[in-house]
């Protein structure tokens, strides 16, 4: 037997039973029929259809048995193919739909000036021309629009302000470096010309300056907190050198001379820098021995960081050029130093030891001393002292002369006492000279030198006391035009987004389509917009509320919401038979697209107990005469049975928690059990317990009797 046959053999069974009604109750059960497909809609009871009407009608009969004739109602249980189907109401809406939401901002809300008529077919030739659908009220924008306009400008004149200031900086900056940078070779060159080049770097290797300045310019820079350092270019270092990637500093960001020495100490050793001298930098970096200032010497406020200080070497270069040099001079160092550590000072306890047993003495000797001022006047005194030795020595002969002449009587004893006045003044001369040589050994020659290495210290301090200055002024001025500049890129995007405000307060047509007022799913959205107006000129819009939908009429869809006891039997891809209330002689086709996998929780305070999942069935083809909102009808195929005995869902019902059903047997009914299988909205499928063309009771023994007791 076909489908079709068997839905047909279905409808005749119930037309059969209908025609035993009188008129009276048909009337009365097309009533209860329209309460219950309202029912249904909202409640999603199980058993529907027309069986279920007359389950409804026979209730509502009293069991009058004269009314439906002697006897109960019965059904002959067929066998045949079944389909099983969930029916269900629900909605048309367009699949895909394009949703215009108010996107201009504002807490208060913006109204609607102008709004096309709801029902409107927008057209392609209408989205070329660019069709106004809404116009919204921009007026509050144009006047934040003027005021922004004002705030941009005023904006840009500090920016341009602060950009000027931050250049003048990084001049006057480069200026007072270069006056320092001036006062440290000045003073450098002045030791040198006191002592000598070589005597100079000799003591400048002893203390150690050289080495300390590197790596106080590295703890300077830590502190500054300097952000991707380069890593150490070893291709930069000789061939010499290329080997030994221990070098606790950049070896190019060193002077000239402490580069020369420091290659040259690894070239001595076979390429790797010495021991004693990577341990002693090393122990630099680390900290060193107990630091702290003494005699005055060290900065009070611990300046430690200084680029070199070499005569002729590219110290410092701003404002580019200084911040990658001081970048790369701490680049390859591992230093553990924080911020909270002890700074590392040039002239610590470290430095002063060996600071206080530097004698200069040990060089006031003309052999030791270069060319220069101190042997210069070593050598002038040390020729006066030659002088008058040698006046003395004339002295002393030309008196033993006259002691004789004056013995023989050829002079005066007059003349006698005054060369003897002249020796006495040639002794006094020499123990002068003498004297003055002494003096300058002893005191003046080292308190010179102090003097001048002093200077020179002195004037290295001066130039780290600068270029800390200069790194604090820069911060400050790059802080100051940073501001300003992120406050005008602030306001011009302020002015930017009001522009693209007031844009926005103007909704063009963008694609074809039929013009929907609101939001595409309207039942989803009805409890939530109680508080909003409806969609109409002068009405108030806030950010993100739906204007209008323009549904894709092309693929329209049915929402339905399957009830729980239902929805595992509905599953995506099953075909489906679509009723439109508005046209009931078209039958459209379609299939389950969408299933919910969680329950609806948007009408679920009114209903806690409802749990219904949305299922999207979309349409088959294209119909223009479909519309958004018409009421449908859906009958999902669940499953197709063939070849199966069934009978209307009604006539099963529980005894001892076991199926049976009412068998009349010549006017006696008797309950016999039975196993069901799957069922549909008006039949039920039976396994066992029941053979074709027995006759079953649609309503149970009892509540007939009970009903024609009634009567």
């Amino acid at each position: 037997m076909s489908q079709d046959k068997s839905n047909a053999g279905s409808k005749f069974d119930v037309a059969q039973l209908w025609q035993r009604v009188p008129e009276p109750l048909r009337i009365k059960a097309a009533q209860l029929k329209s309460r219950f497909l309202a029912a249904k809609k909202s409640t999603q009871y199980a058993i529907t259809g027309s069986g279920a009407v007359l389950v409804l009608l026979v209730f509502s009969m009293g069991g009058n048995s004269d009314d439906l004739g002697s006897g109960s109602i019965t059904f002959q249980a067929r066998r045949g193919n079944l389909d099983i189907t969930v029916l269900e109401g629900g909605s048309l809406e367009a699949l895909q739909s394009q949703e215009i939401r108010s996107r201009v901002k504002g807490r208060e809300g913006v109204k609607i000036l102008n709004i096309v008529e709801e029902g409107y077919r927008v057209t392609p030739e209408d989205v070329t021309a660019g069709k106004i659908l809404v116009e919204l009220d921009k007026s509050q924008l144009i006047d934040e629009q003027l005021n922004q306009e004002i705030a941009v400008e005023t904006a840009e004149a500090s920016y341009i302000e602060r950009k000027a200031e931050y250049e003048i900086q990084l001049n006057q900056n480069m200026t007072d470096l270069n006056d320092a940078r001036q006062e440290v070779r000045f003073a450098k060159l002045d030791f040198e010309k006191y002592l000598g080049g070589n005597i100079v770097n000799e003591i400048v290797e002893q203390l150690e300056i050289e080495e300390r300045l590197a790596l106080a310019e590295q703890a300077d820079l830590e502190a500054a907190q300097l952000e991707d350092k380069p890593a150490l270019d070893v291709a930069a270092v000789p061939d010499s050198a290329a080997g030994s990637a221990e070098l606790p500093f950049d070896l190019d960001a060193m002077p000239p001379q402490m580069q020369e020495r420091i290659r040259q100490a690894m070239a001595d050793n076979g390429g790797t820098l010495p021991a004693e001298m990577l341990q002693r930098m090393q122990s630099f970096g680390q900290g060193g021995p107990p630091r702290g200032n003494r005699g005055g010497r060290g900065r009070p406020d611990g300046a430690a960081a200084v680029p070199p200080v070499e005569s002729g070497a590219a110290v410092v270069r701003e404002p580019e050029t200084l911040s990658l040099s001081l970048q790369a001079a701490a680049s390859s160092t591992t230093s553990t130093r924080t911020l909270d550590a002890e700074p590392n000072l040039l002239m610590d306890d470290s430095y002063m030891a060996i600071r206080d047993q530097l004698d200069f003495t040990q060089y006031a000797d003309i052999n030791k001393l270069e060319d220069g001022e101190a042997k210069q006047q070593l050598r002038s005194l040390q020729d006066g002292l030659q002088v008058a030795q040698e006046e003395l020595l004339l002295a002393q002969d030309r008196i033993a002369g006259q002691r004789r002449l004056e013995a023989r009587g050829f002079i005066t004893p007059t003349e006698l006492e005054a060369e003897e006045l002249n020796l006495n003044k040639a002794r006094n001369k020499m123990e002068q000279e003498e004297t003055s040589l002494k003096l300058y050994i002893q005191y003046t020659f080292p308190k010179d030198a102090e003097e001048k290495l002093s200077d020179y210290e002195n004037a290295v301090m001066s130039y780290q006391r600068q270029v800390k200055e200069n790194i604090a002024e820069k911060a400050q001025e790059a802080a100051r035009y940073s501001s300003a500049e992120r406050k005008y890129n602030l306001e011009r995007v302020k002015l930017a987004d009001v522009n693209e405000q007031i844009e926005l307060a103007t909704i063009r047509a963008q694609r074809p389509g039929l013009v929907v007022y609101g939001a595409s799913d309207q039942n989803s959205m009805r409890y939530r917009s109680n508080s909003q107006e409806a969609i109409q000129e002068g009405a108030t819009v806030r950010e993100r509320q739906s204007i209008l939908t323009i549904p894709d009429m092309r693929e329209m869809a049915v929402k339905v919401n399957i009830h729980e006891s239902a929805v595992q039997r509905v599953a995506v891809g099953q075909t489906v038979k679509v009723s439109v209330d508005a046209f009931p002689d078209e039958e459209l086709t379609g299939v389950v697209t969408k299933v919910a996998v969680v329950a609806d929780s948007a009408n679920s305070f009114m209903n806690p107990d409802l749990k219904v999942y949305p299922t999207t069935i979309k349409i088959d083809g294209t119909h223009e005469w479909l519309r958004p909102g018409m009421s449908a009808e859906i009958e999902i195929l669940v499953r197709s049975l063939e070849d199966v005995v069934y009978i209307p869902i009604q006539a099963v019902t529980y005894f001892d928690d076991k199926r049976v059903v009412y068998v009349s047997n010549r006017g006696r009914p008797d309950r016999r059990e039975i196993e069901v299988g799957t069922f549909s909205d008006s039949f039920i499928e039976v396994t066992s317990g029941l053979e074709e063309g027995e006759e079953v009771l649609l309503l149970p023994p009892q509540q007939s009797l009970n009903d024609s007791s009634g009567g």
